[in-house]
């Protein structure tokens, strides 16, 4: 498997943010190799009425299935649908 290849994983998750309710999402999360670094994008199913306020946020964190927890962005939001970006350090998976 060539080393550019993006790692792609999806799973059972939970996505918080400092001041919001936790919400519970279904995420797929793919992480590219970059020469800055691995970097991590996604998207995340969840209540529309969750995610708004953490899409608000600056600053969240999303804890995988593996219970590693990754620091993101959360960039748009489309009904159930939300796009993030990471904006920490990416674990290996």
């Amino acid at each position: 498997m060539p080393e550019h290849d993006p790692q792609v994983s999806t799973g059972r998750g939970l996505v918080q943010a400092e001041g919001c309710e936790p919400v519970r999402v279904r995420y797929r999360l793919v992480i590219e190799r970059r020469p800055e670094g691995p970097f991590a994008h996604g998207t995340l199913t969840g209540r529309h009425s969750g995610l708004w306020p953490i899409w608000l946020e600056p600053d969240a964190h999303l804890r995988l299935k593996n219970g590693r927890s990754l620091a993101i962005s959360v960039t748009d939001l489309v009904g159930d649908v939300a796009e993030f970006e990471s904006t920490g350090p990416v674990p290996e998976a």
